[in-house]
């Protein structure tokens, strides 16, 4: 198997959704024909993860100092000579991770605070081309740390790793030990995993990911401690680490972490969905750990859906420090009206008085009803400050360049016709390229088919138009109807040998599973995403008409406008309307019947986009806010 650039969390991962097992391959190498921008390109910053507070800290390093320590030790025992050791070396420079990540956009800076002070990080790749015949054993051990006279302990750093051979819930540790003998082996990473993982699991963890351990047990009033971060590794990436600090427990602190909202089974969150592919309920849930010295108390995890106030908790009557409430509950939804929809997850308890830090009790997403589109991603509606995009496309892999096909999951609960398959693209696509989409049924892309396609559409050749609008779509001939299962919406990209690279963003704010994207390299097999690429079913009988004919007859005034935007249209019928920021987040949506007017107060000032969209065609404007 040729290798390839990782651009996402390639998994190895068994198929739930048919009948068929499938195990897909994985896929890693760094891109060999020099093409400028290889690889995944991070479109916003990845989000890291929640904070915690922390009692009174007693002992730091955050690795200002310009070196290793003095005193610690820093091993690899493991590798034989004649193979680089993975030992962990000093930077200063956020970026110099990048390299290891071999194209991975949200690794491809640590976003520790203070990281450009310094911080701590081991390259398990080394640029090998193959991984090597033995693991790495690396050993980064602290000098002696008196935690005397301290009641409780708790270890926090701020960490970023990603794995590829070797599970880190085994094999990456943070060990603890009072005489460098005895030790005991703490987990950082218990749910970083390389074989099937699906939400909250991945290969990747948070950037950072702030690791949060109660080493108590074993330092609590301990004159002598030391602390070792090891990580034995095959062909990992890398682990960098900053920020480390011993602090006493507080004494109340509990965290919200991996939320969630679906309206399927398989863990999948899709995030335009038409109001007809929901069922009876939605099902909500979220996980709050005690990571206090204290237990909480009638602790409730609630999620509420609004507009409508829909609501479902579950209780727990006492959560012991150290563990872990787990929440999943169904919500009756009844019709849910075309919408954005805003779901809000809280905790609470009888000890919310005194706890340490309110900011992590709460967790916001969204998800939108809509009969036109249906989409996997959320590109545009995931709320502001967490939206993480990246992007892949033709000048992403090796023997790709004219060929390769992006494919997102759909899960249909009723027989639905689809009119077109729609990508959203980014500013570094050069017109000229040209796309081809289809639908595929699962069985045959799981067994490396792609010539089967359910519906295909001719060739559409990629416009100047089309990057300004932010997108590509491909329009049947003759809509398909699809009968209830699962499928796969695919666009095929066709750059003239990378003269003119296309490239579609890829949605990796929510978890999802392995097979939520899926891409397929020309001769090659089929490799698993695990994220949420921009490919899009469009439900819009209109769509096929004049599709990308510029629109006529439709106005926009005054510009610059102080808020109050008048719209206006010789053209009868349904005008789409959405309004983008400078970053191509999508800030309001409406739909007009002739005149009207886009009420754009509230805004921030700035310079916006309005993308009009009829069955006449389409258009967009740029518009001044003062």
């Amino acid at each position: 198997m040729k290798k390839t650039v990782l651009f996402g969390a390639f998994l190895g991962i068994s198929v739930l959704v048919t009948a068929q097992s499938r195990t897909f391959q994985t896929a890693r190498a760094a891109k060999a024909d020099g093409h400028v921008g290889s690889g995944a390109f991070s479109e916003f910053a990845q989000a890291p993860s929640q904070g915690s507070a922390r009692g009174t800290t007693f002992w730091s390093e955050d690795f200002s100092g310009g070196a290793i320590p003095a005193g610690w030790t820093n091993t690899d025992t493991g590798t034989p000579s004649g193979t680089p050791n993975v030992t962990f070396v000093w930077s200063n420079d956020p970026a110099a991770v990048a390299p290891a990540a071999l194209g991975y956009a949200p690794s491809a800076n640590f976003n520790a605070p203070g990281a450009n002070n310094g911080y701590l990080w081991a390259n398990s790749d080394r640029g090998l081309p193959a991984a090597p015949a033995t693991n790495h054993l690396t050993q980064l051990t602290t000098t002696a740390i008196d935690c005397s006279g301290q009641p409780t302990v708790q270890l926090t750093f701020d960490g970023l790793i990603g794995v590829f051979d070797l599970d880190a819930a085994d094999f990456v540790k943070v060990r603890v030990s009072t005489d460098l003998s005895n030790w005991t082996d703490y987990q950082p990473f218990p749910c970083l995993i390389t074989g099937a993982a699906a939400p909250p699991c991945s290969r990747w963890s948070a950037n950072p990911e702030q690791v949060i351990l109660d080493i108590s047990a074993t330092a609590a009033n301990q004159s002598v401690v030391y602390l070792q971060f090891q990580w034995e590794g095959g062909w990992e990436y890398f682990w960098a680490i900053d920020n480390i600090a011993l602090s006493q427990l507080p004494d109340y602190e509990r965290r919200l972490a991996n939320v969630f909202m679906t309206h399927i089974d398989g863990g999948y969150e899709f995030h335009r969905i038409p109001q007809n592919e929901f069922g009876s309920t939605i099902t909500v849930g979220g996980e709050a750990t005690n990571q206090g010295a204290n237990p909480q108390t009638n602790l409730t995890i609630t999620a509420t859906i609004n507009p409508g106030g829909l609501t479902a908790s579950q209780n727990f009557a006492a959560v012991a420090p150290g563990e872990t409430a787990s929440m999943s509950q169904t919500i009756n939804i009844g019709a849910l009206a075309e919408g954005e929809y805003t779901t809000v997850y809280t905790i609470t308890s009888n000890e919310d008085a005194s706890e340490s830090d309110p900011s992590n009790d709460t967790y916001t997403r969204k998800f939108k009803v809509d009969n036109l589109v249906y989409s996997l991603d959320g590109k545009g509606v995931h709320p502001a400050g967490i939206e993480n995009l990246t992007s892949m496309g033709s000048n992403s892999f090796l023997d790709a360049a004219d060929g390769l096909e992006i494919m997102t999951y759909y899960q249909l609960r009723v027989s639905t016709t689809v009119y077109a398959v729609r990508a959203e693209i980014t500013s570094a696509t050069v017109p000229g390229g040209a796309v081809i989409v289809s639908i595929h049924d699962t069985l045959p892309v799981f067994n490396d088919n792609m010539n089967q396609p359910i519906a295909q559409s001719d060739v559409v050749t990629v416009t100047a138009a089309d990057v300004t609008n932010g997108y590509i779509t491909g329009v049947f001939d003759n809509p398909v109807v699809l009968a209830p299962n699962g499928y796969y919406a695919s666009i095929r990209l066709l750059s003239n040998n990378n003269a003119n690279d296309i490239r579609v963003f890829d949605d990796v704010t929510v978890a999802q599973p392995n097979i939520a994207s899926l891409i397929y390299i020309p001769n090659d097999v089929v490799y698993s995403n695990g994220n949420a690429s921009a490919v899009r079913l469009v439900l819009d009988p209109t769509i096929g008409i004049q599709e990308n004919r510029e629109l006529m007859g439709v106005g926009m005034y005054p510009n610059p406008t102080n808020g109050v935007l008048n719209f206006t249209t010789v053209l009868s019928g349904n005008h789409a309307i959405e309004v983008m920021d400078i970053l191509g987040n999508v800030v309001l949506t409406q739909r007009l019947n002739g005149n009207g007017i886009i009420d754009l107060t509230g805004m921030a000032v700035g310079v916006y986009m309005v993308r009009v969209e009829h069955a006449q065609g389409s258009m967009v404007q740029r518009i001044a806010l003062n």
